[in-house]
């Protein structure tokens, strides 16, 4: 297992509530809902963008004997890097590209293996800035001292007490955020609101949650971003679906 993934999926003691009781990740076979690998799949509904070069090869940041490769949660964010780095960089052709966290994941493993020279790749996910700020309130709330916070807190998400949930094709399912927005307009569209409380942990809290439930009942919101690719996926798609009546005859069958 890599450093990006034991990061990702570390157990962290944020003392707290429920969700934040410090109990141990790795559980018995049979204590689990779903294995490690599947938690880690529900993130594929969270898009991250990293530099990369034209060839989609990551650039990341060399830094003493580590290299860090941000994953922007938002694409303003690294498009701002890129502008940055094309400034000092401008022999180097970068693009931004947009991958699903859980492929991401698997990416930085894939690099991690293939580094010779005892570098580590270190990827850390960038929250928004209000995102982030929203978590420390409520932490603080809950009795966390800052240096609780500042060691515990990598990539906040958000939740509610008791837990908001959502009905799913397989079911009711209680809800991760990585927006506390996106929350707020979730808990908008109920009468009794009120009665659900906000709380935030870190992102290693939620999969280890997702890990050790009894059954599979958790699911992470997509995010804005998530929806916006999914749009220019199906208008690239149409586009280049033939217009209906065009004379251009289809491509013969494959032999």
């Amino acid at each position: 297992m890599t450093l990006f993934r034991r990061a990702l999926l570390r157990c962290l003691s944020l003392a707290g509530g429920p969700l934040l009781a410090a109990t141990p990740l790795l559980m018995p076979p049979a204590a689990r809902a779903i294995p490690e690998a599947e938690a880690v799949k529900k993130l594929a509904v969270i898009p991250v963008f990293v530099l990369a070069n034209d060839q989609g090869v990551p650039l990341p940041i060399p830094r003493d004997k580590t290299l860090i490769l941000p994953l922007y949660l938002e694409r303003s964010q690294a498009n701002s890097e890129l502008a940055n780095f094309q400034k000092g960089n401008p022999q180097i052709k970068a693009q931004v590209l947009a991958l699903p966290l859980n492929i991401a994941t698997e990416k930085i493993e894939q690099l991690n293996k293939q580094l010779k020279d005892g570098r580590t790749l270190v990827a850390p996910v960038v929250s928004r800035d209000q995102d982030r700020k929203q978590a420390i309130a409520i932490l603080k709330k809950q009795g966390l001292s800052d240096k609780q916070v500042e060691e515990g807190l990598s990539t906040p998400v958000f939740f509610t007490k008791p837990l908001l949930t959502l009905n799913t094709p397989q079911g009711p399912r209680g809800v991760f955020f990585f927006r506390y927005d996106d929350m707020e307009k979730a808990l908008g569209a109920l009468q009794d609101s009120k009665k659900l409380e906000p709380q935030a942990a870190d992102l290693t809290a939620a999969l280890r949650e997702i890990i050790k439930a009894k059954d599979d009942v958790f699911i992470f919101f997509p995010t804005p971003e998530y929806f916006a690719l999914v749009k220019e996926q199906q208008q690239q798609q149409q586009k280049q679906q033939p217009k209906q009546g065009s004379a251009v005859a289809p491509p013969p069958a494959a032999p």
